[in-house]
């Protein structure tokens, strides 16, 4: 028999909501091996979110520089003059 599927992911905040329930249930339970387990889990979803998060942060910050340079260089008459560094050049 094959196995299903599952369509829906689960969220961040349902995974980790989950993990808790088992923790607490494994602290009940006096077995810590698993508690332990649900920890590690826990810390490695959080670090996963963070880097999500990190990562869309970077890509927001890149497409306002794209633009923005973009933007620059077609309201400029001379593109080479973009760069600052190229403003303080002395002119011979």
């Amino acid at each position: 028999m094959a196995r299903k599927k599952i369509v829906a992911a689960y969220s961040f905040a349902e995974s980790f909501e989950m993990l808790n329930k088992l923790q607490q249930m494994a602290i009940d339970e006096g077995n810590i091996s698993l508690a332990l387990k649900a920890e590690e889990l826990k810390c490695k979803i959080a670090a996963l979110q963070a880097d999500k998060e990190s990562h869309l942060t970077n890509e927001n910050l890149t497409g306002i520089l794209v633009d923005f340079i973009n933007e620059e260089q077609s309201n400029s008459k001379n593109s080479a003059d973009i760069c600052t560094a190229d403003k303080t050049k002395e002119k011979v």
